[in-house]
């Protein structure tokens, strides 16, 4: 499926430039349909999601609001585009389902690539 996972469903531009500071913008290059994970999963259930999208994760995760609160999947976001993600991120998940528990990994030696995992055990 070629489409953004976002709140609701819009179209956004993308600039890709060609390096790692490719980001959302009026200005962008590529068109993207987005659509919340509630919306694509129609009522679905998901055991697993995983986010590294340029910033964009907490407005994907409130777009899957339903599919956490109805399922509790493994959660896998990387919290390291923005300053507040790293508190923000948690805060929300936390807010969906008390029983998620966080761990942090940084899976690079030279970059900061900081995931959260959230889990319930």
């Amino acid at each position: 499926m070629q489409k953004g996972a976002g709140k609701k469903q819009e179209t956004l531009h993308f600039s890709s430039g060609g390096t790692t500071g490719s980001h959302i913008s009026t200005q962008g290059d590529i068109a993207i349909e987005i659509d919340s994970i509630d919306n694509i999963l129609n009522g679905e259930k998901a055991t697993f999601i995983k986010m590294d999208i340029e910033g964009s994760e907490l407005s994907a995760l409130e777009g899957a609001k339903q599919t956490i609160t109805n399922f509790s999947p493994l959660l896998a976001i990387c919290v390291y585009h923005k300053k507040d993600d790293l508190l923000t991120i948690p805060q929300y998940i936390k807010s969906l389902d008390q029983r998620y528990k966080f761990y942090l990994r940084n899976h690079a030696l030279t970059t900061n690539e900081l995931v959260l995992y959230a889990v319930i055990k």
